[in-house]
């Protein structure tokens, strides 16, 4: 239930002390990637949805501000809770007339967003040293450089990889949620699954499951027939057909955090070529799972599961990788490729996938998620892998 899941702004807080724990030569950081603001104070802007959207994130293992637009400092204000750390610039006008945490606590608005961080900065972090620059906005990076004159802006890529790709326990507790909220919407899109009925129809029932729930559909390909080879297509009007594959491949996410996951099944039987080329796929995603354990490179899983699905009726399936890490964003650290030396490590979650598209014949895909855990993996999404269902 969405009620159980984590206090974003607790969860803020863990991963602040988790990423200066892993960055010790940090005293603070300053970002305006919005994947690392939320990943580092548990607030996520709608407004970053429609685009590029100026924001920022000054934090120290202690204390942290936000940048953001006027009209973004509610919402903003609704996770975090404390005014004092929301630092707006622009203008918006709202009226309060209630006893809540209200815009006369936050700090005066600023003109613009330079300006608003470089208020920010002085008061947040003035005096600070070795500051981590995460910055792709050549106007915020000018400010923080005006105001740290003495500050080594120092790189800080490789360590939130390092510091996102373990999970913590609120952080798997929400891709557990996440994963199983879009693993219902297909098992209960499958039930649609019938000559005469349209992708659109399908792709409805799967967006208004995972809404229902609490999340936020990121993509929803609903491909059959020849549609299926079309590897991330919007579902369309066509009706299936006895006889076609249907593909889905659903992401969504609750509180920033992402799933996907990757189903195919037959309108009735797509015939024995389909059922041996599905077959192989499932069977090598299968070995894949079955090699997922602590230590074991990333290499490693990715050349058992190309071995397996060669070894049947695909003996020239060709692949970049069979997977990746989930978290914050859909496709993260580490990736599951022919050439990873990545150690797999307990905490980690894990796309594994086995694809195959065929222009002209068709496609299909099985994708789980799972959780490394210490005896091997910890299974998120259970629905039917089988091309057959029953009718």
């Amino acid at each position: 239930m969405l009620a159980s899941l984590p206090d974003q702004s607790e969860l803020g807080k863990q991963c602040r002390d988790r990423f200066f724990t892993l960055n010790p030569g940090l005293d603070a950081v300053v970002t305006d990637d919005p994947v690392h603001i939320g990943y580092l104070s548990g607030y996520r802007s709608l407004l970053h949805d429609g685009g590029p959207y100026p924001q920022a994130l000054i934090a120290s293992r202690e204390k942290f501000a936000l940048v953001t637009g006027a009209s973004d400092a509610a919402a903003a204000l609704e996770v975090l809770g404390d005014p004092e750390t929301i630092w707006r610039y622009g203008t918006f006008f709202v009226f309060n007339t209630g006893d809540s945490p209200s815009y006369r606590e936050m700090p005066a608005a600023s003109r613009t967003p330079a300006e608003a961080l470089t208020a920010a900065i002085a008061a947040t972090i003035g005096g600070l040293r070795n500051i981590g620059g995460d910055l792709s906005q050549p106007d915020l990076r000018a400010a923080v450089e005006k105001m740290v004159p003495r500050a080594r802006l120092l790189p800080v890529a490789e360590g939130f990889c390092r510091s996102r790709a373990i999970k913590l326990a609120g952080e798997l507790d929400l891709l557990r949620y996440v994963s199983q909220l879009t693993d219902n919407a297909v098992e209960r899109a499958t039930g649609l699954i019938r000559p005469g009925v349209n992708e659109l129809e399908i792709a409805a029932e799967i967006t208004q499951t995972i809404t229902v729930g609490g999340g936020i559909c990121r993509f929803v390909v609903v491909t059959s027939g020849e549609r299926s080879s079309r590897v991330d297509a919007y579902a369309r009007n066509r009706l299936l057909q006895e006889g076609d594959l249907v593909r889905l491949d659903i992401g969504a996410t609750v509180n920033g955090y992402c799933s996907d996951m990757a189903r195919t099944y037959g309108v009735g039987d797509p015939g024995p070529l389909a059922r041996d080329r599905y077959n192989a796929l499932l069977w090598g995603e299968t070995r894949e799972l079955e090699s997922i354990r602590p230590g074991i490179p990333a290499g490693t899983v990715f050349e058992a599961a190309m071995k397996e699905v060669r070894s049947g009726a695909l003996p020239d399936y060709q692949r970049n990788h069979c997977g990746h890490g989930i978290g914050l964003q859909a496709h993260e650290f580490p990736l599951i490729g022919p050439s990873s030396e990545t150690l797999l490590e307990n905490g980690m979650v894990l796309c594994v996938e086995t694809p195959y598209y065929e222009i002209g014949w068709g496609g299909m895909m099985v994708e789980d998620t799972v959780i490394v855990t210490d005896t091997g993996y910890e299974l998120l999404t259970n629905a039917s892998r089988e091309l057959l269902r029953p009718t």
